[in-house]
């Protein structure tokens, strides 16, 4: 970017950083999210509600206003 454009995004200390890592003796792999629906005692501690439960979106609190329909029901687009 810095050569072709004569600027640059990332700071360049951190791109040296970048560059020297090296690989870890035991890297972390897989998907971590497999395996927390894959045992019940993870669905139950981080509180996952499966897909099987009914009306599952009403029960879903993430921090952003519902938007409703007329007759108060949540809209699905």
């Amino acid at each position: 970017m810095k050569k072709n454009f004569g600027f640059q995004i990332h700071d360049p200390d951190m791109i040296d950083v970048l560059k020297n890592i090296q690989v870890p003796k035991t890297p972390c792999q897989g998907t971590p999210w497999y395996t927390i629906l894959s045992n019940p005692h993870y669905m139950m501690a981080f509180h996952y509600i499966g897909c099987y439960i009914s009306e599952r979106e009403k029960l879903i609190e993430d921090g952003q206003a519902d938007d409703l329909d007329s007759k108060h029901e949540i809209k699905e687009y």
